[in-house]
Parts: C-alpha cells; sequence; structure tokens
C-alpha cells in the first residue's frame, strides 16, 4: 500500500506580479546550499494582502533609499559572523566511511536521517532480488543472499533523482523496498530520513513527509552486512554503489521519529534523546569520523572534509508561498513587477533578496533525432534493401549539424537491422550508430543516444527471439561509463533509459523492447523510471505503438495504461509499421503525445528519411519535421511537419541578477528594467537570513 503525500505548493494568487516559494523544483541550488529547507519546514510567509505590512522594492534594478533622503540603512548581515560549517565529501568513485559490523546498529525499527548534497551520479548498488538499485547515502547492508544474517538490515539512498530505502526482513529475506516522489534537487544541502515503525516506511525530505508505505514485516536485526556511509557493503566489507557528494550531521535512532520530531531537530547538532543510537558529526575539528554518542566510530576511506556543510544551531531558514497558476501570466509590459513576501519563524532576522531573470528565446531551442527502421539499410542482400549509405547519411547529418539545430540526442526506433541473426547486419549497424559517439570538444562522449529492440533485432523475427545479437553490438558495456546512459532492466540491455540536460530541463528516455505481451514488471520498471525523475520531460521510446491509423496496438495501449497517470510522460515514440500517425490522450490533466513514423516501405528502404523534433520553449511547442539528408529532401505534408503543445520549463539559458534588496522586510518588489512587449521571461529569487537561503522555483511570465 503506497500513501503519497502531496508536497504542491498552496495555490495564491496575486495581481499583475509572481509570488514565489522555496519549493524543490526549478533551481539546482533550491536551499542555497546552506542547510536550509524545503516548504513549509521554517515559517511560512504571507502574501501580500493588506495595506499593513511594509515594503522594500527595487526600481529599475536598484535597491531603493529611505524616503526622507538618508542614506540606505545598514545592511542585514553587517553585524553577524557567518557561519562555519564542515562536512565529509564523497568522490563517487571509492570514497566511504565503514563502521565495521557494528552490531548496535542492527535494528528492527529505526530513524535514519542525515544533511546530504548530491553533486554527481554516482554509481548504484543493489539491495537484493525485488529491491532496488540505490545510490548509496547509509546503511546496513545490501544485496547479499536471503539467508537470515546476511540480509540487508536497512539502506536509505538515491533511487534515481528521488529518494529510496529499502530492508530485508528475517522471515524469508524477502525485500521492502520504498521510492519517493519529489525531486531532490543537486549542488544543493538536503535533510533527507527513512523510518521504520514496525509496520510502515516514510521517507522525509527537509522535514516533509514524501511518501509512506506499509511492510508488515521485521527487518534483518541480526545482520553480519556492515554499516557504512556514502557505499553499501555486504557481510564481509566488500563495497557497492558510490555516493558522489556530502553528508553531514548522520544520526541514527532506534525508533522511527515523527515528522515533528524530525522538523525540530533537524537544524540542531544533537548529541543526546531517547532513541538515539549513533551520531557522527562529520565534522574537520573532530578529525574523523567517531561516533558521539555510541560505540560505532567510523574508519574514512578517501573522503575528505570540506568547509561547505549543512548549517546548524543558526536557527530556521526563511520560506516564501507561491503563485502557481495554471497558465503563465500576461503582465502588462510598463508595470510588471517581481514581488516576494518575506517572513521568518525567528525573531530578528534579517533578510537579503536577490531576483534573477531571463528571457526565453529562440536562441533556447534545441533539437532531438529520431531514426525510424534502418532495418533494410543493415540488410543488403533484401529486395526491398536500401543502400547502407543511407544509414551513415543519416548519423553523420547529426553530427554536421548539432551546432545549426543545437541537436542534443538520437533516439532510435528499433529494427536496426533486418535480421538480429546475422552479423554482417550487425557490422553494418555498429559502423553507422559509431558515428554518433565520435568525440568532439563539446562532447567528450560523443552524441548521447539511445536504442531499443525492434521485432528484426531478435533472431526470430518474434517476441520470444534471442536478443544476443543486440546485446553484443548495443549492450551494457557499450554505454556503462558514458555519463547519460542510466541503466538498464534486468541482465542485459534489452530495456534501457538514457537522459540529458538543457538548460535546468531534465530529459529522459526510456527504451522498451519490442512485445506484445509486455511483462507487468517491465511496465513496473518503466514507470519507476519516470518517477525517480518527476521534474523530467519524460520520452517513451519503443518499437510498436500506433498502427497506420493512429491506433493503439497491443503493447502501446499496455504501455499508455502503465504511463498515463505518470505526471511528466510527454512524448511516445514508435516505428514498425510503414506509415505516419499520431495521436494526442489525456489522463487526469496529463498530457501524451504519441508518434509513428517509419519509411521502409516508401523505396530504397526508407531512402534516410528521418524525423526532426525542434523544441522551442519560449513557446512550450514541439515542431516535427521529416527530412532525408540523402535526398536533400523534406516532406511537408501535415503527417509530415506538425507542432504539439509540450511542457519545457527550465530549459532556458543563464539568469541575470537583475536587483537586490538589503536589508528586506515585508513585502518585497521590483520593477526589472528593459523589458520588452511580447516576450517570454522566467526568473526567481533568493531570501537569505545571513545564514540560510532559499530559493524560489523557476516561474514564466509573458509581457503585453
Amino acid at each position: 500500500m503506497l500513501d503519497t503525500i502531496s508536497r504542491r505548493p498552496v495555490l495564491l494568487l496575486a495581481a499583475l506580479l509572481l509570488a514565489c516559494n522555496g519549493g524543490e523544483e526549478g533551481r539546482d541550488d533550491t536551499n542555497g546550499g546552506d542547510g536550509s529547507s524545503g516548504p513549509g519546514t521554517a515559517g511560512e510567509t504571507e502574501p501580500a494582502a493588506t495595506g499593513d505590512e511594509s515594503t522594500s522594492s527595487a526600481e529599475d534594478g536598484t535597491a531603493s533609499s529611505d524616503s526622507t533622503g538618508e542614506p540606505p540603512p545598514v545592511l542585514a548581515c553587517d553585524d553577524l559572523p557567518p557561519p562555519t560549517p564542515s562536512a565529509l565529501h564523497f568522490d563517487g568513485v571509492d570514497d566511504h566511511v565503514t563502521m565495521g559490523v557494528a552490531p548496535e546498529l542492527g535494528l528492527a525499527t529505526f530513524t535514519v536521517e542525515a544533511w546530504v548534497r548530491r553533486d554527481g551520479a554516482g554509481e548504484e548498488m543493489g539491495t537484493g532480488v525485488g529491491g532496488l538499485q540505490l545510490v548509496p547515502i547509509a546503511g546496513k547492508g545490501r544485496g547479499e543472499n536471503d539467508d537470515s544474517i546476511y540480509n540487508c538490515n536497512y539502506a536509505l539512498g538515491f533511487r534515481g533523482n528521488v529518494l529510496g530505502a529499502d530492508f530485508e526482513d528475517a522471515a524469508t529475506g524477502g525485500n521492502h523496498p520504498v521510492v519517493g516522489t519529489t525531486t531532490v534537487t543537486w549542488g544543493a544541502w538536503h535533510h533527507v530520513a527513512a523510518t521504520y515503525d514496525g509496520t510502515t516506511w516514510r521517507l522525509y525530505l527537509d522535514g516533509q513527509l514524501d511518501v509512506q508505505a506499509v511492510a508488515d514485516a521485521t527487518p534483518e536485526a541480526s545482520s553480519i552486512q556492515h554499516f557504512a556511509i556514502g557505499t553499501a557493503m555486504d557481510s564481509a566489507g566488500v563495497a557497492a554503489g558510490w555516493l558522489e557528494g556530502s553528508v553531514d550531521e548522520l544520526r541514527v535512532w532506534n525508533r522511527a521519529l515523527s515528522e515533528a520530531e524530525l522538523a525540530a531537530g533537524m537544524f540542531q547538532t544533537i548529541t543526546a534523546g531517547e532513541g538515539l543510537v549513533s551520531r557522527w558529526a562529520l565534522d574537520e575539528p573532530d578529525g574523523g569520523a567517531p561516533d558521539s554518542v555510541g560505540g560505532s566510530s567510523g574508519t574514512i576511506v578517501g573522503a575528505a572534509f570540506e568547509a561547505d556543510g549543512a548549517v546548524l544551531d543558526r536557527g530556521r531558514p526563511p520560506s516564501v508561498l507561491v503563485d502557481d497558476p495554471p497558465v503563465p501570466p500576461a503582465l502588462p509590459v510598463d508595470s510588471a513587477q517581481l514581488q516576494v513576501t518575506v517572513g521568518d519563524p525567528d525573531p530578528g532576522d534579517e533578510h537579503v533578496v536577490t531576483f534573477h531573470l531571463r528571457e526565453v528565446t529562440d536562441a533556447d531551442d534545441f533539437t532531438i533525432v529520431v531514426l525510424p527502421d534502418t532495418q533494410y539499410y543493415s540488410d543488403v542482400d533484401s529486395p526491398n534493401a536500401g543502400d547502407p549509405q543511407y544509414f551513415h547519411d543519416q548519423t553523420q547529418w547529426v553530427r554536421d549539424n548539432r551546432e545549426a539545430y543545437d541537436i542534443r540526442a538520437v533516439i532510435h526506433n528499433g529494427d536496426i537491422v533486418n535480421h538480429g541473426d546475422r552479423p554482417e547486419e550487425w557490422v553494418i549497424a555498429d559502423a553507422a550508430m559509431a558515428r554518433l559517439e565520435d568525440p568532439e570538444d563539446e562532447l567528450p562522449e560523443g552524441m548521447p543516444y539511445g536504442v531499443c529492440v525492434g521485432n528484426h533485432d531478435q533472431d526470430t523475427n518474434s517476441v520470444d527471439g534471442d536478443t544476443a545479437g543486440f546485446n553484443q553490438h548495443f549492450g551494457v558495456s557499450r554505454f556503462a561509463g558514458r555519463s547519460y546512459y542510466g541503466g538498464h532492466y534486468g541482465n542485459n540491455n534489452d530495456e534501457n533509459w538514457f537522459h540529458i540536460e538543457v538548460g535546468e530541463l531534465e530529459i529522459v528516455v526510456v527504451d522498451l523492447e519490442y512485445d506484445e505481451s509486455p511483462e507487468p514488471a517491465v511496465m513496473d520498471w518503466a514507470r519507476s523510471v519516470f518517477e525517480a525523475h518527476p521534474d523530467a520531460l519524460g520520452i517513451l521510446n519503443t518499437h510498436f505503438i500506433l498502427g497506420s491509423g493512429g491506433n493503439f496496438g497491443t503493447q502501446g495501449q499496455a504501455i499508455y495504461d502503465a504511463l498515463r497517470a505518470t505526471d511528466n510522460v510527454q512524448l511516445m515514440t514508435c516505428g514498425h509499421v510503414s506509415a505516419e500517425s499520431r495521436r494526442t490522450d489525456v489522463y487526469q490533466g496529463n498530457v501524451i503525445h504519441s508518434m509513428l513514423a517509419d519509411y521502409q516501405g516508401d523505396g530504397d528502404g526508407g531512402s534516410g528519411f528521418l524525423r526532426i523534433w525542434e523544441f522551442s520553449p519560449a513557446n512550450d511547442e514541439l515542431t516535427v519535421r521529416t527530412y532525408s539528408p540523402s535526398l536533400d529532401q523534406w516532406m511537408e505534408d501535415d503527417s509530415s511537419e506538425f507542432t504539439l503543445e509540450v511542457e519545457l520549463l527550465g530549459a532556458g539559458g543563464d539568469f541575470a541578477e537583475v536587483a537586490t534588496v538589503d536589508p528586506a522586510t515585508g513585502v518585497v518588489a521590483v520593477a526589472p528594467a528593459g523589458l520588452q512587449a511580447g516576450r517570454s521571461y522566467e526568473w526567481y529569487a533568493t531570501v537569505s537570513d545571513c545564514s540560510h537561503t532559499v530559493s524560489t522555483p523557476v516561474r514564466r511570465f509573458t509581457t503585453r
């Protein structure tokens, strides 16, 4: 049973302005690296509602002075010494802290809490069959076997970009995983916690309940697997999985703390309390990783101390609420204002507010290229064969036009070859796709791309065919180590995913094998990938989704049914049927556009036609065009060229600071200079109380 707790901010209306909130979406620097909170964990501010509140303002990007003409007041942080935090940094390669078996940390009920700043992808480890792939934060064990003392007692880490936790039970060794729903932004300090009370998991992010799930089982508290930070260890102390980032103030309790207890204690150092078993400050002055409460001191291997840690014992950070209209507001260009209302749970705090703005223009447009079935380019003996040069022309065109179109990735719809058991066809396909992998200065790993298995890529041209040829040439080993490769399902690359970033927008592409009777476990896996990246633009790629009339095939219907409630999946793409079609479906407000493009029956095996997806963040649009590099010819009918609405918030360029108000109290408003009518803009604000900094989500408005 899974009970998702909504974290959507309260909706507030404001005229001709945008209010904002320290929520978790948008900026990678949410919470500012200062040990600050997410929404609702500190004192919430209120929107401007009356004329009684004081107002700080900045006109044309400059802070205002007193109305009497006197110099501005003393700045907010003049008399407050800066905090001096420290933390332990892990390189994501082999850095870790080990406590050994640490039997006192073997627990049947528990809370694991820490401050964490994630700086990179790191490396996943597995918690066991039926468990999770996690980038480890801390825990006692990992997947080893299901024999009592060798079970995983508990593990906390990152599942994609959200939290995940798991344990193996004492009765059967079965896994009982739980996965969060809220993105944990990189480059920012977050308080994370996992609790288990004997029946129910709860995950917390920044002091707020993110998700809970009933497990109703007893963790293996007698496990002899080792406790570790930054990695996960088995009973022999062999490590797997690596955290790239930093950890501060890690605590383990023998009971499940409540949400109120976590929120009250997250900004404090705590060295005593009911049920507190161990606490590691991970501060440089300690010279190591001593356990200041219990007897489980750690040995640091490789990890180094750094000065940027969570800010503790300096009160709680400010937070702000968001005006989140369903449609970005259109503001008069001569009176548009950006506004926040500042408040703080700690009386006497002063604040500095900085506003950041960028225009979203055509310069932010970017492209993804989709390659339909290439089977006849790879099979020179087929009566339908096209020249292999068509295949090479496609991938070379991508490289030659990368800058002109700002091409960010390539998606192959499957049927890479015509006969999956003929090595000579794979050699042709391998060479053509390898053109994408040539490194260049701006692309040291080449062009990011993903491929899926079509029916012809199997050795018997059937759903039950062997995929040995595909995995020999496009298996895990080909992609492992590439930063854009996300991973795979099972023991091979038949189901896989990759991701890229455009500005602050992450794009996640899941590639599924052709299968007219898809396994529920595969559908669950695909959904879990998208759910682990809730703020990403989700794209599903598989060989067969639609027929020529736009109807769902069996697999297409199963995929849509599995993903339609997943908020971030917006696009599905396929080949297989020699035709063009598309459809748009809406389920509970979630819009999914599905597209078919396959030209293998149009002569010469398709004549090299491919799909060019041109994304326009300024207009929240995707324009699809169809082109053959070999023929230098466009298809321009309505089935070949069309525009779809998509959400692309965050895919912009750099922000500029347009105003700083210091000191700031009450309602803080700025009128940014230089706005032009008929343009799109994105903005956010940072609010600092001199110890903590919180950032609002990125929000968009247009001008008229």
